[in-house]
This record gives C-alpha cells, sequence and structure tokens, in this order.
C-alpha cells in the first residue's frame, strides 16, 4: 500500500491509502481509504499521525528524513568502506606509489573521494571540497601543507589529480584492465563500442570543445565525443576523448588499432550499430582479423 495525492477538476487535492493487486495478469489499483483534503491537515496533525503509525508498527529502526537533514556531523561511512575495497582490489596503491615522486599529496586518496562522490551525488570539484566533511575529510583554505594532517584536503590537489589522471591514462587503463584479469581469471573475447557526445553550456570552443551535432539533436552547444569500449561483463576496456566535430565513424579505426597494440585480447568480436560501421570501418575490422555483429538496412543488402 502507498499514499497517493489525487487532485479533482477544481484543483482541490485528496489524500487517499492506494493498493496495488494482479488481475487476469494486469496490474490494477484500488482505493483502500480516503483521507480527506490535504489543506486540512496541519503541519502538527501530519506528524502527530506519523508518529502514531511508528508506535503502533513498533518502527524502532525508522529514521526521520528531517533529522538526517539536521544532522551537522553527518558522514557516509559505506562509499568509503566500497571504494577502499576497490582500490585495494585493483591494488592501485602500488601504481599511484610508482608516479612522479615530486607529488606532495596523496593523489590516490584524492582519486578516492572522487569516485565516492561520483557514487553518490556527482558534483563538480569545488561542489566535492564545499562537502568533504560528509565522507570524513577536512576542507583547509589556507595552511602551510607542512602543518596538514592526515584527512586534511586542499581544492587545488582534486584539480591536480585530474591533471595526473590525464596525463597517465593509458597506463591506469591497462593496470585496470590486467589486474581485472588477473583478478577475476577471465579473458576479453567480445567487445561492444560505441560513441556518444557530452555537452557544455558555453559556446566556447578550443582543441577539443567544438560545435557539433549532439546526440540530443542539438547543434548550438560546444561538445566533446566520447568513445568507450567495454567487454560482455559491461566492464570498460578502453575509452577516447576527440574534438566535439567528428563524426563518431572516424573514431572507429583508433580504437580498434589501440586494442589490437595494446590489450592482449582473445577472440575478439566487434558488435556495432550501422551508423557506426561504414564500408571503411568494415574493411578495418577484416583486416584486423575480428569478426564482427553489425546491423544493416534492408535496401543495403544485395539482392
Amino acid at each position: 500500500m502507498f499514499l497517493r495525492v489525487v487532485k479533482n477538476n477544481k484543483g482541490v487535492e485528496y489524500l487517499r491509502i492506494v493498493e496495488s493487486y494482479r488481475e487476469n495478469g494486469k496490474i490494477k489499483q484500488r482505493t483502500v481509504a480516503n483521507l480527506g483534503r490535504i489543506d486540512s491537515f496541519s503541519e502538527n496533525e501530519a506528524k502527530n499521525i506519523v508518529n502514531k503509525l511508528i508506535q503502533i508498527f513498533d518502527l524502532k529502526n525508522y529514521i526521520d528524513t528531517e533529522d538526517i537533514k539536521k544532522a551537522p556531523d553527518k558522514k557516509n561511512y559505506g562509499a568509503k568502506v566500497i571504494v577502499n575495497k576497490i582500490f585495494e582490489r585493483y591494488e592501485m596503491k602500488r601504481y599511484f606509489e610508482r608516479l612522479d615522486k615530486e607529488i606532495k599529496y596523496n593523489a590516490e586518496e584524492m582519486l578516492k573521494i572522487m569516485v565516492m562522490n561520483r557514487i553518490v551525488e556527482p558534483k563538480s570539484k569545488l561542489g566535492i571540497f564545499n562537502n568533504l566533511e560528509y565522507f570524513g575529510y577536512n576542507k583547509v583554505e589556507v595552511k602551510k601543507e607542512k602543518d596538514l594532517e592526515e584527512k586534511d584536503v586542499m581544492l587545488h590537489w582534486l584539480y591536480r589529480t585530474l591533471d595526473i589522471l590525464a596525463d597517465n591514462k593509458e597506463s591506469i587503463e591497462k593496470h585496470m584492465y590486467n589486474q581485472r584479469i588477473s583478478l577475476f581469471n577471465t579473458t576479453v573475447d567480445l567487445v561492444f563500442y560505441d560513441v556518444t557526445t557530452l555537452a557544455f553550456e558555453p559556446q566556447q570552443t578550443n582543441e577539443i570543445l567544438q560545435m557539433g551535432y549532439s546526440k540530443d539533436k542539438k547543434f548550438n552547444e560546444s561538445q566533446i565525443v566520447l568513445g568507450m569500449s567495454i567487454d560482455q561483463d559491461r566492464m570498460p576496456v578502453s575509452f577516447d576523448i576527440y574534438a566535439g566535430n567528428t563524426f563518431e565513424g572516424h573514431t572507429f579505426k583508433d580504437s580498434i588499432e589501440k586494442m589490437k597494440k595494446e590489450y592482449q585480447l582473445g577472440k575478439v568480436i566487434v558488435v556495432a550499430d550501422r551508423g557506426m560501421m561504414s564500408k571503411k570501418n568494415i574493411e578495418v575490422v577484416e583486416n584486423s582479423n575480428y569478426e564482427f555483429i553489425v546491423g544493416k538496412s534492408i535496401k543495403q543488402l544485395k539482392k
């Protein structure tokens, strides 16, 4: 059962208790009780009803969401436990230890913070910085780095970590790939490749940001083109970013040649839609000795 708000043709809202049931294989709903007009309840009356329901059904573990929002020290420990475990399984600490010795802060920890934010509620890097307490870290605006404690974070560390990720993109991909193959004792023999566009509100352009026709059928926003390969377990193999005015079919050759060169793949079957697989791209796949499954319109088939 659940509550439903019903509005009549005069705009008056009524509150009802409704339940779902199945009839002849179809799901239907029926009204169990009418609770009256919503505007007839005061805030205190609504709270009294909720509190009485908690007492009647002995909901000992019930937590008022308003109390959670008001809590000044709320923290998300669950996301941290999960991300720590993932980083441990993929031996990311070992990877970061091999990076530039000139890095004076814990870049791996900054990446963990960004991953946690991406899982829970994606924000900008400034948004992450302003919400660090939620993940158990301390926001430091101005302070001598030698005086910083383990959980202290400075904003420029997050931005600097993005540079580190960009500079080491290929080696990170290779490390993650090799770790997953080793951890799960699997081989990659089926690769799905597709392309999408990521649009940006400002219409400024540069080497990567270009005006183009997006997947949302917009042509008045600057964008980038993102190509990604995933395996049969829906795990990423690699990705690449192209200028926003790049035709998606032109990204395919780079991707297929990169996979052939960088990864010890098994028998590869490329699956792609007909928008991706032009005659030239099919030739690329055939010359790489990869099998493929492609979509093609009936009109294009030979009689």
